[in-house]
């Protein structure tokens, strides 16, 4: 009865560290945000996580520059001007038009990048994980080219 005891636990055991590893960690959102560049990262990031953030800063002659490195997966980015009245604890408009998007996907070789120039404002960005990805995107304000 002992042996049949331990062989169950060790299995029950097995079977858990099995499922541990193999649902891994999961993490989609902005690893730095400076008013100037925002890093995105998606580790495992299940398809639907969505998250929007302010803000990115722009001033006269700049532009917007989206810079996506997935190893898998699809991330779609979208600018979206911040209203002119927001306040800290104001939610933001979730469905507010996209000024400029970005369909990042991990089928395309090397790195993809769309960029497009700014009236001066506040911009706010809002992804969206399309498929279960993985990788990185950069988010960057810079002088228009």
């Amino acid at each position: 009865m002992k042996k049949i005891r331990f062989l169950m636990t060790g299995t029950i055991f097995i079977l858990a560290a099995l499922l541990m590893t193999a649902c891994g960690k999961s993490e989609f959102g902005v690893t730095e945000n400076t008013g100037k560049q925002m890093k995105i990262v998606a580790e495992n990031a299940d398809k639907e996580a969505f998250f929007m953030v302010g803000s990115l800063e722009v001033e006269e002659g700049e532009e917007i520059s989206i810079t996506g490195e997935l190893d898998k997966g699809a991330v779609k980015v979208e600018i979206v001007a911040a209203p002119a009245e927001e306040h800290k604890e104001d939610e933001p408009d979730l469905n507010a038009e996209a000024i400029l998007t970005a369909n990042l996907d991990s089928s395309s070789e090397g790195t993809d990048t769309i960029s497009g120039t700014m009236d001066a404002g506040s911009y706010m960005v809002r992804a969206t994980c399309e498929e279960k990805a993985t990788g990185t995107i950069m988010v960057e304000v810079k002088p228009a080219q």
